[in-house]
């Protein structure tokens, strides 16, 4: 049966619309039915882009970094700068997700300035409410940022997006006292219901089972006021009034149950995962079901490469360090105002950050490793940068190599680099190209400086195959005016690196 090009715009609605219905494995087969078509065309950026949306929605980000690095260039290829807005943005999204703040803080910035250059508001909304969510990540929520969030997509008429703001706002002041938590969390339940969003439906029946659970006298904050309303008769809307301790216990274990079948249908390990996790800290009598209750949920963890949440299930099987000191797994990838505000039940059960389940950070460049200091110096690899040119001047390309040296005692010492991807980020007033090189093929950037001064650069090399962060170096390079005296050529300077 012939392919017409119907086939290829039909495929990707049909994608876009799961995805937008948070039914993530659906949209995935039908971007995997689109990706087999026989086709002579270019890449297609909004294809690309919705694939990594839907892997970051499921938790998996892995490769969700190559499939946004080629939708910019599909769309700037194309000329269609909305589309290089929301990859732009989607990238930002997938930084946050990864713990990379400043360069999700960056990304999202300059997609938001774009949406706003090209009239795109739901854009602008959707770029808000992710930096307000990145504040949240280091401890700080912004609710105000939030509101205004869900303000705008309302004017601009994205109820779906609304529904999201809200969820985030919801959250964000849940542990607030006196906050009418058991009124808003049904309401946008409400709201998700009628823009039929599964994912945002699951999400929602999470946070409203997590504050039902920790409201139960076991360590948390009640919220409520003395008040018992919580409740609901199908364990779902949530506006019933089953009353008291054994109540409440009754009704999150519902809510629980209900978000664990809505990831489950909609496709989501990452969801199921906290879920899993979460249930069995707050139900003893669910954990103690099975012994394997940590291993299962770890295993879920595993599945999409989540290192971090692997930590947490540790976290929750160790119990609270003598020391009162986080594990180094945990410590190396958050913020140490989120960790701050990690607390323990009575029974010796983490109350663990809500915002710890937005992101899946990857150890910070330069955090010490235990008995690092005592790690021989040969058995690591370094980054080398060397400028192949002069003096770099204003407005005229200076090139950049970029080498990986593994030192004698590592094993890439006696074999070929693996596949290793090394991304180029220019932080000040530059450009670099390209925006990624191979380092085992000799990687090479053109850096373009606009004005004279200091440069900041920063390289990161990462594994192609699983988009793991292997190291990452910045460097400062001296630019001079375009007519200067004699100069001696400045080599770029290593101003910070993580060590592979």
């Amino acid at each position: 049966m012939a392919h017409t090009p119907e086939d290829h715009t039909v495929l990707l609605e049909r994608a876009v619309t799961a995805y937008r219905g948070g039914r993530l494995g659906e949209a995935e087969q039908h971007l995997c039915a689109l990706s087999a078509l026989p086709s002579d065309r270019c890449a297609d950026g909004w294809a690309l882009l919705t694939r990594a949306a839907v892997r970051c929605d499921r938790g998996d980000p892995r490769a969700a970094g190559r499939l946004l690095r080629r939708a910019v260039e599909a769309h700037q290829v194309a000329g269609d700068r909305r589309g290089e807005a929301w990859a732009v943005f989607l990238y930002g999204r997938m930084c946050r997700l990864r713990g990379r703040a400043e360069d999700a803080r960056r990304l999202l910035y300059a997609a938001r300035e774009t949406f706003r250059a090209v009239g795109e508001a739901r854009g602008v909304a959707w770029a808000g409410g992710e930096l307000a969510r990145l504040a949240a990540q280091s401890g700080g929520p912004d609710p105000d940022a939030l509101a205004e969030a869900r303000r705008l997509h309302e004017r601009a008429g994205d109820r779906r997006g609304g529904a999201w703001a809200h969820l985030w706002w919801t959250v964000a002041r849940t542990d607030e006292p006196g906050f009418p938590w058991q009124e808003e969390f049904p309401d946008v339940l409400r709201r998700f219901h009628e823009v039929s969003d599964l994912l945002g439906t699951a999400w929602t029946l999470h946070h409203h089972a997590l504050t039902l659970a920790r409201t139960d006298g076991t360590g948390g904050v009640d919220g409520t006021g003395g008040t018992d309303r919580t409740g609901g008769t199908d364990g779902v809307d949530g506006r019933g009034g089953t009353g008291g301790t054994d109540g409440r216990r009754r009704e999150a274990d519902r809510l629980f149950e209900g978000a664990l079948a809505l990831f489950e249908e909609a496709d989501c390990p990452h969801g199921r995962a906290w879920t899993m996790l979460e249930y069995a800290l707050r139900s003893p009598a669910h954990r103690f079901l099975s012994d394997e209750w940590a291993a299962e949920i770890r295993h879920v963890f595993h599945g999409i490469g989540d290192e971090a949440g692997e930590a947490w299930v540790d976290l929750a099987e160790a119990g609270p360090s003598p020391a009162g000191e986080p594990p180094y797994e945990l410590a190396s990838r958050y913020p140490a105002a989120l960790l701050d505000t990690l607390e323990w039940t009575e029974a010796g059960d983490p109350l663990i950050p809500r915002a710890a389940r937005d992101t899946q950070p990857e150890p910070r460049p330069g955090f010490p490793r235990p008995g690092d200091r005592d790690r021989p110096d040969d058995s690591r690899a370094h980054v080398r940068l060397t400028l192949l040119d002069d003096v770099p001047v204003p407005d005229v390309p200076a090139r950049i190599a970029l080498q990986v040296v593994p030192g004698p005692g590592h094993p890439w010492s006696t074999a070929p680099l693996p596949a290793l991807t090394a991304r180029a980020t220019s932080l000040g007033h530059a450009e670099i190209d390209p925006p990624h090189g191979v380092p085992a093929d000799g990687a090479e950037f053109r850096f373009t400086p606009h004005r004279p001064g200091s440069h900041r650069l920063r390289f990161t090399v990462e594994d192609s195959a699983t988009g793991t962060v292997l190291q990452q170096v910045e460097a400062e390079i001296d630019v001079v005016p375009s007519d200067p005296g004699p100069h001696r050529p400045t080599a770029p300077r290593p101003a910070s690196a993580r060590r592979a």
